[in-house]
């Protein structure tokens, strides 16, 4: 007559198997919430930085090169008292029929971190299709085209370069655009 073998023997493998596979289930619940549910996690991390070219090539399109100076006549504009104009073009080129799409780009001044964004209303300036201050989405059936991107920011006398120039574009999988300028 054989010997019994216990139940915890009887049942080994599949309890290794439900041992691996129910931490792999709600893992795998989890990254997928996290991924799909909230893309790029939030802010983005990894800055995207240009090389010899100028450029960066990031979610489907071609960013820069860049030019940046301080603007000096500011008649007709909006200015308050000891601020200066910082006046940015960056070049956009999709690479795909479909423009890329991102956040309000940012000038971050590099020595202190102080951030600020484009001054266009502010300063009195209409919205110009030819001038955009921000990312140019395309409709359905509509090819991308180049163009670029005009930002003015007010900064502070104080402020001083050199700069960064920040550019968010959205699902770039917490990667972003990073130009310095000093102007």
């Amino acid at each position: 007559m054989a010997a019994q073998r216990g139940w915890w023997r009887r049942n080994a493998i599949a309890l290794i198997a439900l041992a691996v596979l129910v931490p792999a289930t709600f893992g795998g619940a989890a990254w997928w919430e996290w991924k799909y549910a909230y893309p790029d996690s939030g802010k983005p991390l990894y800055a995207v930085e240009p090389g010899k070219s100028g450029t960066v090539e990031l979610e489907g399109a071609t960013w820069g090169p860049v030019k940046a100076r301080i603007i000096t006549d500011t008649t007709g504009l909006d200015m308050p008292d000891d601020v200066q104009l910082v006046l940015v073009g960056v070049d956009v080129t999709p690479r795909e029929k479909k423009a890329p799409t991102c956040w309000t780009p940012t000038l971050i001044e590099q020595s202190t971190g102080r951030v600020w964004e484009s001054a266009r209303g502010e300063l009195g300036l209409l919205w110009n299709a030819d001038e955009p201050d921000s990312c140019v989405p395309t409709l359905e059936g509509e090819t991308a085209d180049p163009y670029q991107l005009i930002l003015p920011f007010v900064v502070p006398d104080d402020a001083e370069g050199p700069y960064w120039v920040v550019i968010e574009p959205l699902y770039a999988e917490s990667r972003f655009v990073r130009f310095t300028v000093e102007p």
